[in-house]
């Protein structure tokens, strides 16, 4: 479905829309990146001390015609689709409408830069990886059992993984992304403990409390090792099956402290981090600023990764989708604060996201825009009716729109000015892109402020060289890395 923009002023913002862009950076409004629906008066209100105009998507909200139309006597209206309950009470008059709950920590977001382009910093991070699986391995069994583990590599392991992301945050985002799911890996671990790290590293907390943090967000499942998978697995356990659940949390710490482990910090963060915001965790359903403020970040971390890979067959949400499922959680399973910095901090669309733009035209994201995490670096593909045709591809800066525009104009993607804001509208399947070994070695190897000459000598005109087979750009990637 294309996304249908339209430029709104501010006065004519009203209850049913859906905000989707702002007039400007979302990092300096407390507003969910990922848009909001206009629920109330309150709402609007908000806006407007905020913004001058804004831009509407019509297919997920309500337009000025629709409003118009409508009238006042059908308060449900939502452009025809689903239903939405609009709660029109009237503003609190004792409530400055300009008035943000104060944040509970200090963002310091300059504190680390990108040192290393993502082409070079690939080939590290895939080997720290590997270790850090493998290192993981052997300290969970060794941890299970009562006895010492060694720490020391662990810890190095970590401490280099910290480092990768320090350096550049996307190189392990893409090889997680696509590495294949594998219960006996750790994957879970590993994901949230880079989620973790990334979120630590936006908001500029020091060296050690990053490597703290990794090494606690890797090792807060330990106490799963020793009980039954039927039991992990299963979706709907009766109150005895999940209070032996539920004992995870006190078996990792305790099979810790019997292997000698002695990092405080550590351990406290995975005593707390099922702990929720509103008191309804585990095991001492503590809640609000009784919970430390790292075990916090490590629980959203891994609530998003469980949202995004969940563990039996129920629906796998997009990052987008995941997102957005946090932002409902907000003040309620976690801080409001911390819910809108961590969105901000992965971005509704992670490195190795397929994705659809507004012009209809496919890619997938390449580097994130640290000041700009709506707008990501892309490989957008040539369009093709035949699967088995060899896909051409171009790399644009959804920051710089309207040098995009222009390059996806001379691309062949007919609708680049049709448009009114060239932006990514969803993620889709990953599969539904053909791209091989041949393109995939391009796309990785090369940086992507490649000069347009560089890309032109590589071969099929502006768009780069030709795939010469076929077999799906997911595999051909794990090919690639070594996954």
């Amino acid at each position: 479905m294309s996304l249908q923009q339209l430029k709104v002023f501010i006065h004519e913002l009203e209850v049913g829309m859906f905000v989707s862009a702002l007039d400007k950076p979302w990092a300096e409004t407390p507003f969910p990146i990922q848009g909001f629906m206009i629920k109330s008066i309150a709402d609007a209100s908000r806006v407007k001390a905020y913004c001058d105009y804004v831009y509407i998507d019509v297919a997920k909200g309500a337009s000025p015609l629709d409003l118009k139309t409508a009238g006042s006597a059908n308060p449900m209206h939502r452009n025809n689709r689903s239903s939405v309950i609009v709660d029109s009470s009237p503003i609190n008059p004792n409530k400055n409408p300009r008035s943000v709950a104060p944040r509970s920590f200090v963002v310091k977001p300059y504190i680390y830069n990108k040192t290393v382009e993502l082409a070079k910093e690939i080939p590290a991070a895939r080997r720290v990886m590997n270790n850090l699986v493998g290192c993981l391995s052997v300290a969970t069994r060794q941890i299970t059992k009562g006895g010492h583990f060694n720490l020391d590599q662990l810890q190095e392991t970590v401490d280099d993984m910290v480092d990768s992301v320090v350096r550049c945050p996307d190189a392990f985002t893409w090889l997680l992304r696509l590495r294949a799911k594998d219960p006996h890996t750790h994957d879970h671990s590993i994901r949230s403990s880079l989620w973790a790290t990334q979120f630590a590293r936006h908001i500029g907390l020091d060296i050690e409390q990053l490597k703290d943090l990794c090494l606690a967000t890797l090792l807060k499942d330990v106490g799963k090792a020793g009980m039954d998978r039927a039991l992990l697995r299963k979706v709907d356990r009766n109150s005895d099956e999940e209070a032996e659940y539920r004992s995870f949390v006190s078996a990792s710490v305790e099979n810790l402290k019997q292997s000698d482990f002695d990092n405080r910090r550590v351990l406290n963060i995975i005593k707390f981090h099922c702990e929720r915001y509103n008191g309804s965790g585990f095991p001492k359903g503590c809640s609000g600023k009784r919970i430390p403020f790292l075990a916090a970040i490590a629980g959203i971390a891994s609530e998003f990764d469980r949202l995004c890979n969940p563990r039996e067959v129920a629906e796998t949400l997009t990052p987008s989708k995941a997102t957005g499922r946090l932002y409902e959680l907000r003040g309620q399973d976690f801080a409001e604060d911390l819910v809108i910095e961590f969105i901000r901090s992965v971005g509704l669309y992670p490195a190795g996201t397929v994705v659809e733009l507004s012009t209809g035209d496919r890619g997938m994201v390449v580097e994130q825009n640290p000041k700009s995490r709506l707008s990501p670096r892309v490989a957008v593909f040539e369009k093709s009716e035949n699967s088995a045709d060899e896909p051409n591809y171009i790399f644009v800066d959804l920051k710089n729109e309207e040098k995009s525009r222009a390059q996806l104009r001379n691309f062949g993607a007919r609708r680049s000015f049709e448009v009114s804001k060239l932006a990514i509208i969803r993620d889709i399947d990953p599969e539904k892109l053909n791209v091989d070994d041949q393109l995939l070695n391009r796309l990785i190897a090369k940086p992507f402020d490649t000069p347009m000459s560089g890309l032109l000598a590589l071969g099929g005109g502006l768009g780069g060289a030709k795939a010469a087979s076929s077999g799906g750009f997911l595999s051909a990637l794990k090919q690639r890395l070594s996954l």
